[in-house]
């Protein structure tokens, strides 16, 4: 089995909360049979990568997303042609 090389864990994040807060994350660690600190990065990294996926989709519901199909089907706009043919200042 091939061994994994493991990025040296340099940075800390320090949390502020409650007792109850801590008690219930001690919990859920113990249930999962991981550390506190392993837990929560695991739930941590989770949601961040869930976060950064869902900041780069699009969500429409079915009217809007049948004028957006719409308006891609629709001919271009006659200025948009002219807009296009023009230069831009770094072609200037």
């Amino acid at each position: 089995m091939p061994s994994m090389v493991q990025e040296k864990k340099s940075s800390r994040l320090d949390l502020r909360m409650t007792e109850d807060q801590r008690n219930q994350i001690d919990m859920a660690a113990r249930i999962n049979g991981m550390s506190v600190s392993q837990w929560s990065l695991n739930q941590l990294m989770e949601s961040a990568r869930r976060d950064i996926f869902e900041q780069g989709l699009v969500r429409l519901s079915a009217d809007a997303f049948d004028r957006f199909a719409a308006l891609l089907d629709a001919e271009p706009d006659p200025m948009f042609e002219v807009f296009r043919g023009e230069q831009t200042r770094w072609e200037q």
